[in-house]
This record gives structure tokens, sequence and C-alpha cells, in this order.
């Protein structure tokens, strides 16, 4: 007597299957929002730093001012800006005393004494318009945006954003 064939051997092995959608509906349905709400929003700022070329020499050998001579009383000072992790240092060319605004007792920055003493100084030095920030390399990128900008705020539409010089050497053989 004959038996009639099972279910398993009445399908071909060849025969194409419906495609499991699952893993695909996941990934769009839970895995994508999911990415979409840990991705950090940055805010960009512009800073405009200006490299200047010291002045082009005419060829009479004198710079580009046209001959004429300044005196060394008559030159501006240079005001240096240092940023520090745990305080503020200004500088002024000539002068030995360094201002120093150290952090308040919460460890934040002292923007309003830094605010004050830049104010002064512009006072002092009205032809001034250049001040040279120098930041260490661990203060945040915010609080160079800050200082830039109290800087503007006062008059200081010039910033020359300096590095600090690491010098590297090889020890003697």
């Amino acid at each position: 007597m004959a038996y009639r064939p099972t279910q398993n051997r009445s399908k071909s092995k060849y025969e194409p299957q419906e495609p499991n959608l699952i893993p695909i509906m996941n990934l769009f349905i839970v895995i994508i929002p999911m990415l979409m709400t840990i991705i950090v929003s940055v805010r960009l700022a512009m800073v405009q730093i200006t490299l200047s070329a010291p002045p082009a020499e005419d060829e009479q050998g004198q710079g580009g001012g046209g001959g004429e001579e300044q005196n060394e009383e008559d030159l501006p000072k240079a005001i240096t800006l240092g940023l520090l992790q745990d305080r503020f240092e200004i500088r002024v060319e000539g002068e030995n005393d360094v201002l120093q605004i150290p952090k308040l007792e919460n460890g934040q920055y002292d923007w309003l004494t830094l605010d004050e003493n830049i104010a002064r100084l512009k006072e002092e030095h009205e032809d001034q318009n250049v001040i040279e920030v120098v930041p260490d390399p661990l203060v945040k990128f915010d609080t160079l945006l800050r200082s830039i900008d109290v800087c503007k705020t006062n008059d200081f539409p010039a910033i020359k954003y300096k590095t600090v010089e690491t010098k590297y050497y090889r020890a003697g053989q």
C-alpha cells in the first residue's frame, strides 16, 4: 500500500521563501529614531582672526608709511591677555607689573572684573586697537570666545590670536 508524501517532501528546497522583514522594521522604527535623539548639535561661532604681515618696504628701504618716522612714544603699547586655567593675566608692553584676575570662589572666571580692566586699558591707551590673546592649551574654547567678545565690546576690534610657543630639544649624545 502506498503512502502519501509528507508535507516537507512536497515543497522544494529551492522555492523562494518570504523575506523576514522584522529586523528591517526594527531598524527603521526603533534604532534610527534612537540615534537621531542622541545627536549632539554643535554651536558654531565665527571668530575673526587678523593675520597681518609686516609692511612692504619701498625702493628707498623705508616702510610703506610714506617716509614718515614715528617715535617709540607715539606707537601704541602692545596689550596681551593671557587665558590660564585659574586666572586671567593682562600685560602691557613696557610695564613690569602684570594684572592678575583669579577665578571666583565658585570656580567661574571673573568676567565682570575682566570687562572693567579692559575698559580701563582702552581709556588709558585710546589709540590702541589691537589686543593679543594667548590661551593656555587646556582652557576651554568657550572661555576663549567669551574673552574675545569682552575685548571687542570694549573697542578692541582687532584680536591677534597667539599660541603658546613650545620648543623641543634633542638630548646631547
